[in-house]
């Protein structure tokens, strides 16, 4: 199989995507560090325009949820914690923008 240049690097950013936000689901939930601090480390040292959790508050909570199920049935092992930060987040009607809560809150515009 052939994979083009521009197939390789998307299939690359998005592998690297779902560390980035496992990893920064593990860390809220450990209580290591805050959405807030996350995302600053993010903008701040690596200059991005959102950090993670803002930018899954743009995804939508309930389907990165159905991301990290997809993940955890194809990766045994996978740490449980992420997907439970976002189920309790998602029963509280966090959703991130669309429901106007998520890691952040969002005025109705």
């Amino acid at each position: 199989m052939i994979i083009s240049n521009n197939a390789a690097k998307w299939l690359t950013s998005v592998r690297i995507w779902a560390a980035i936000k496992r990893e920064t689901l593990l860390t809220i939930s450990e209580g290591v560090a805050t959405p807030e601090e996350i995302d600053a480390i993010f903008k701040d040292v690596l200059k991005t325009p959102k950090g993670p959790c803002e930018q899954m508050d743009v995804v939508g909570l309930d389907v990165v949820l159905d991301i990290e199920k997809h993940y955890a049935e194809t990766r045994l092992g996978t740490s449980e914690a992420p997907r439970k930060l976002l189920q309790e987040m998602i029963a509280e009607k966090k959703l991130g923008r669309k429901s106007g809560s998520g890691f952040y809150r969002y005025d109705s515009d």
